[in-house]
């Protein structure tokens, strides 16, 4: 039996209750939220070897965006890039997180909101702004339909130790009724190479290391893995890694590297070495990783895999998809589902057990198909040349998407539209929105 922090450290560790959301549990039970799969009111697509059925969008939240600006900082970064995330507690209820904060670790307050649904995402709950994270956080399972969340952002355990890391945990129990909040809960542990920290607006012992969890985490090899990414102090480049924990997720170290920067294309804009990351096992018990190389058109996801739990991985190969967050998952039938973008939304599908095929469908077009209210289409807008990063066409997402598989091969796909700038009027909103996806082999 695992034990919390506090008794296995001795920590004095503060835990602070939030009762949140019990009004939201009918007096039935948890619903099924069946009716967003109903196929009278879904359209289908017809793929080689697939039929994919897809339901009218549900909106989680909205929100009008807003800016910040400090002296000596070089952008004024509007409230626009909500990088939604999505996890399914053991007994089926949701939780969505996005950020409440602007789009850089520079901030003087990091803060994410979460909402909890208990019929499969028919229906969302009240925000509760709670969480002092800026990246979308790994979340685990637990006993009693619980969820822990791995801190995706670490803090020196004392300022300068540039190899041992800590942050909180939030462990949220019963399907999302309350949220356990323990600081420094969380624990990385002899890191091989010196850690920077990324100087902000925060005090000194609030500024984030340069290794970031984020992505999933799964059992292989006896142990969780998870995934992170960094820099080595004193490079530009990242990394993406795996950690290991062996105590259910509160104590990590270093497991392996799954791919570097490419020093032949750093300089390069908006390349960014390897970054974002999800990794899922094969129907053969290999693992395969699917990360990011840098933002826009030109940087497709890159793929690798492991045949060790984990431990050495293959050279990467380039996938047809583009170019943030991947999120993949396996259904239940061997499917392969993966879903990322930038510029746009798509959700990509393989039939083969090892990712070897994709094909794709075009979620923000669907969505602007499906939705009334011009106000909440998915579109673009041009910027200079000389703009931020390297695209003058902008789409008015940050193509951060959520992914779980609700029922067997009934996805749940969570997703944005933001104004990527500073909102033109009132009605310039910030949304996510769930939708719901049905898929059957022809």
């Amino acid at each position: 039996m695992i034990r919390e922090p506090i008794q296995k450290w001795g920590l004095a560790a503060l835990s602070i209750l939030f009762i949140a959301a019990s009004a939201n549990r009918g007096k039935s039970g948890q619903a099924t939220g069946s009716s967003l799969f109903s196929r009278s009111e879904m359209q289908s697509i017809d793929l080689q070897g697939l039929r994919v059925w897809v339901g009218k969008p549900v909106q989680v939240t909205a929100q009008l965006g807003w800016k910040m600006g400090w002296p000596g900082y070089e952008w004024e970064h509007a409230f626009t890039h909500l990088t939604p995330a999505m996890a399914k507690f053991p007994s089926g209820e949701l939780i969505a997180t996005y950020t409440l904060d602007s789009d850089t670790q520079q901030n003087p307050v990091f803060a994410t909101g979460y909402q909890i649904s208990k019929d499969s995402g028919a229906h969302w709950g009240r925000r509760y702004s709670m969480i002092m994270q800026h990246i979308s956080m790994v979340c685990i399972p637990k006993p009693h339909d619980s969820l822990l969340a791995v801190p995706s952002e670490l803090f020196e355990k004392t300022p300068g130790d540039e190899h041992n890391f800590v942050g909180p945990y939030y462990l949220f129990k019963r399907g999302g009724e309350s949220m356990e909040f323990v600081p420094d809960g969380v624990r990385v542990v002899d890191w091989p190479w010196p850690v920077d920290v990324d100087r902000g607006q925060q005090p000194r012992d609030n500024w984030h290391v340069d290794l970031n969890i984020t992505g999933n985490a799964l059992e292989a090899g006896g142990k969780l893995l998870a995934t992170a990414y960094g820099h080595k102090k004193g490079e530009k480049g990242y990394y993406a890694l795996t950690i290991s924990s062996e105590d259910g997720g509160y104590t990590w170290r270093y497991f392996s590297t799954v791919a570097g920067p490419d020093s032949a294309l750093m300089g390069q804009r908006s390349y960014e070495g390897a970054d974002e990351m999800n990794i899922v096992q094969l129907a053969d018990g290999d693992l395969m990783a699917v990360f990011r190389v840098g933002s826009g058109r030109k940087w497709n996801l890159h793929r690798a895999y492991s045949r060790d739990q984990g431990r050495t991985w293959s050279q990467a190969d380039v996938l047809p998809a583009w170019s943030v967050y991947p999120q993949v998952i396996r259904t239940s039938s061997g499917l392969l589902a993966l879903s990322t973008g930038r510029p746009g939304i798509y959700l990509w599908f393989s039939t083969d057990p090892r990712g070897e095929n994709w094909q794709s469908i075009d979620v923000a077009g669907l969505h602007n198909r499906s939705v009334t209210d011009d106000a909440e289409r998915i579109g673009t807008f041009e910027i200079t040349p000389n703009d931020y990063l390297s695209e003058t066409t902008k789409w008015q997402t940050s193509s951060y998407t959520g992914l779980v598989e609700v029922a067997p091969d009934k996805l749940l796909l969570l997703y944005d539209r933001d104004p990527e700038r500073i909102p033109r009027d009132s009605n310039d909103l910030s949304w996510a929105f769930v939708m719901p996806i049905d898929i059957e082999r022809k």
